[in-house]
C-alpha cells in the first residue's frame, strides 16, 4: 500500500518504500530534523491512541488505524506526517459519553472533532520545533563548508 496523489482522471501511486529513501535524505541533509520529526510524530500518535474515543459496542477500530511517514508533497517539499486512515476518522466528535483506551471519561470539548483536537492542533504545535532544528541543521551545513 502506498500514497496515492489524483489531479482530475490522472493519478499515481507511491509505494511505503519511499519512507526509507525519504528518511535516509533526511539523515544526511537535516539528521536533527528527522529526529524531531520522528519523536514529534511518536509522541501525537501515542496521546493520539490514548485519548482516541471507543465505543461500547460495534466499535469499527478506528483508534488503530495511524499511519506515519514521510511523503513529499505536490509544492516538492518532504514532510512527516501522521494520519488516522479510517474513512470516517474526520467526522469523529467528542460526545458526552466519549471513553478513551483506558474506558475513563474523556474531558475534551464535546461536539469537537477529534482529529482535530488529537492530531492537527498537536501537529502544528510540534512543527516549531521541526522548523528550529532544521534551521540548526542547515547552519551547521553552512559551517563545514
Amino acid at each position: 500500500m502506498g500514497d496515492t496523489f489524483k489531479k482530475g482522471k490522472a493519478s499515481a501511486e507511491f509505494s511505503r518504500d519511499l519512507d526509507d529513501f525519504y528518511a535516509g535524505f533526511l539523515d544526511q541533509v537535516a539528521p536533527t530534523a528527522r529526529r524531531v520529526i520522528d519523536e514529534s510524530l511518536e509522541r501525537i500518535e501515542r496521546d493520539a491512541r490514548k485519548e482516541w474515543p471507543r465505543r461500547k459496542r460495534g466499535s469499527k477500530g478506528s483508534a488503530r488505524q495511524f499511519v506515519r511517514g514521510y511523503r513529499v508533497t505536490a509544492q516538492g517539499t518532504i514532510e512527516g506526517y501522521l494520519k488516522n486512515t479510517a474513512p470516517y476518522a474526520w467526522a469523529i466528535k467528542f460526545g458526552a459519553d466519549s471513553e478513551n483506551s483506558s474506558g475513563r471519561d474523556i474531558i475534551q470539548p464535546m461536539g469537537k472533532r477529534v482529529a482535530q483536537v488529537l492530531l492537527v492542533s498537536p501537529l502544528r504545535k510540534e512543527s516549531r520545533k521541526v522548523v528550529q532544528a532544521l534551521a540548526d541543521d542547515l547552519i551547521d551545513q553552512a559551517g563545514r563548508t
